[in-house]
């Protein structure tokens, strides 16, 4: 079944909601007026990205491989669609977003309207999607997917590689993520143009000369 996102409808809301936000019955400073236009084009960008990673989820898009296996290497972007591997034979595709976050199709993220208590079709479509999965499942996806934010935040700079090697959970789940992505960790690979490598549970930086 295909189920297509009424972003349309949704946008419009969008746009309902951010006319309302600008047009308070009281006055504000000019720099409160740029904080609150600030906030809309966030709120506007953020919707989008969703409506654009749910349709890739819903429509069965082509996810890009993660692993570029002649090189062994790594190049992770914002908004784009991944295969991060299987779970139970199933393919476990998502996409990082940058406001945060990961919209797998494991657990699609809904996007609630605020104020409403009305149940739209794309959030029965995300949630029939997640039911779908068993949950030791949606467990074992989370764990990836969590190992994927860890490489993400490691590539950004947002946490060091010390850090990574005193996290429990990326060590015990790391190299299940490398095999079910192609990774090779006998060898070094790299994450957005950074080199490692990882023996005996233990993640190292590989200095190159420039």
């Amino acid at each position: 079944m295909t189920v297509i996102v009424n972003s349309i409808q949704n946008l419009g809301w969008v746009a309902n909601f951010q006319t309302n936000q600008i047009s308070q019955p009281f006055k504000i400073a000019e720099g409160e007026i740029d904080s609150k236009k600030a906030e809309i084009e966030t709120s506007r960008k953020e919707y989008a990205e969703f409506i654009q990673s749910s349709n890739s989820i819903y429509q069965g898009a082509i996810p890009i491989q993660l692993v570029n296996k002649q090189t062994n290497s790594i190049n992770i972007v914002a908004g784009v669609y991944y295969n991060l591997g299987t779970v139970n034979g199933k393919p476990l595709n998502g996409t990082p977003l940058a406001s945060g976050g990961f919209n797998s199709n494991f657990s699609p993220k809904i996007w609630k309207v605020p104020g409403s208590s009305i149940v739209t079709p794309e959030q029965e479509a995300a949630l029939k999607m997640r039911q779908s999965y068993s949950l030791p499942e949606r467990q074992e996806a989370n764990e990836l997917v969590a190992v994927f934010m860890s490489l993400s935040r490691l590539a950004e700079g947002k946490k060091s590689v010390a850090s990574m090697n005193d996290d429990v959970m990326f060590k015990q789940h790391f190299p299940k993520f490398a095999k079910g992505i192609g990774l090779d960790l006998s060898q070094s690979f790299t994450i957005n143009g950074k080199s490692f490598t990882y023996s005996q549970g233990t993640l190292q930086t590989v200095d190159t000369e420039d």
